[in-house]
C-alpha cells in the first residue's frame, strides 16, 4: 500500500465523514471531488461503500432521534426514483441531465431562502424520495432533495433520519453498480480502506453535531444543497 495516498484519502473522508455525522448529509459533496483527483477508481462504488458504513453507524449511534413514519414515504419514494433513474440511464445514453436536476435544487434552496416553507408532508416526502431515488442513481448525489423536505426538522431527528435514509440509498446504488458489472470484489476492498477515515470522521461528528441548533441545521441543510447544485451545474 503507498503510504502517501492512503494517509491523503483517509485524511479526506475523516473529513468528509465528520461533516454528515455532524449534520447528516455532505459526505459525497465533499469526499467524491476530492478522492477523484487522487484515485478514480475510489469513486463512485468505494466511496459509496465508505457512506453506506458511516450512515449505518450514526443511525446505531442516533437511533432513538429516527422518525420512522417520515422514512416510510420517504423509502417509497425512493425505491420509486432509483427504478426511474435506472431506467432513464439505460434509455438516454449519453444526455447528460446534470443541469437540469442541478437548477431545480438550486431554485428551490433559492425560494426556501426567500420564503417558501416546506414541510414533511406525505406528497413532499414522496416526491423528496423520488428525486433523491433519481439523483443517487444517476449523479450520486441523494442527499439535496430529501434534505430541502426536512430542512425544518429539530437537527437530532434531521440528522437521524438522513443518515437512514443515505444507507438504504447507498445500498440500492451499490446493488445496481454491481448489476451493470462497475462494481464488485475489487471496489469492496477500496471501500474498506476508506473505512479508517470514517471511523475518524464519525468520533469527531458529535462535536460538530453539538454547535447546530435548528436555524444553524436548516443553514447547513441549504448550504450543501447549493454547492451539490453548483456541482451538478458544473459536471
Amino acid at each position: 500500500m503507498r503510504v502517501l495516498p492512503f494517509v491523503i484519502e483517509t485524511l479526506i473522508v475523516a473529513a468528509a465523514a465528520a461533516l454528515q455525522a455532524g449534520t447528516g448529509m455532505g459526505m459525497a459533496l465533499l469526499a467524491a471531488p476530492l478522492l477523484l483527483l487522487v484515485d478514480r477508481s475510489l469513486v463512485p462504488g468505494p466511496m459509496l461503500c465508505a457512506t453506506m458504513v458511516l450512515s449505518i453507524a450514526v443511525v446505531w449511534r442516533e437511533r432513538s432521534a429516527i422518525d420512522r413514519s417520515l422514512l416510510r414515504v420517504a423509502f417509497l419514494g425512493l425505491a420509486v426514483g432509483c427504478v426511474i433513474g435506472a431506467i432513464t440511464l439505460a434509455v438516454l445514453v449519453g444526455v447528460n441531465l446534470a443541469k437540469v436536476f442541478g437548477a431545480i435544487i438550486l431554485i428551490i434552496v433559492v425560494l426556501s431562502v426567500l420564503g417558501l416553507h416546506i414541510r414533511a408532508t406525505t406528497p413532499s416526502l414522496l416526491l423528496g424520495g423520488v428525486a433523491s431515488g433519481i439523483l443517487g442513481t444517476m449523479f450520486g448525489v441523494h442527499g439535496p432533495p430529501i434534505a430541502i423536505v426536512l430542512q425544518h426538522e429539530p437537527p437530532e431527528r434531521l440528522r437521524a433520519t438522513l443518515c437512514a435514509f443515505f444507507a438504504v440509498g447507498c445500498a440500492i446504488s451499490l446493488v445496481l453498480l454491481a448489476m451493470i458489472g462497475t462494481f464488485g470484489f475489487s471496489g469492496m476492498k477500496l471501500g474498506f480502506a476508506l473505512l479508517p477515515g470514517v471511523a475518524i470522521g464519525f468520533a469527531c461528528g458529535p462535536f460538530l453535531g453539538r454547535m447546530l441548533n435548528r436555524q444553524r441545521a436548516r443553514i447547513a441543510v441549504l448550504t450543501i444543497s447549493t454547492l451539490s447544485a453548483v456541482a451538478l451545474l458544473l459536471r
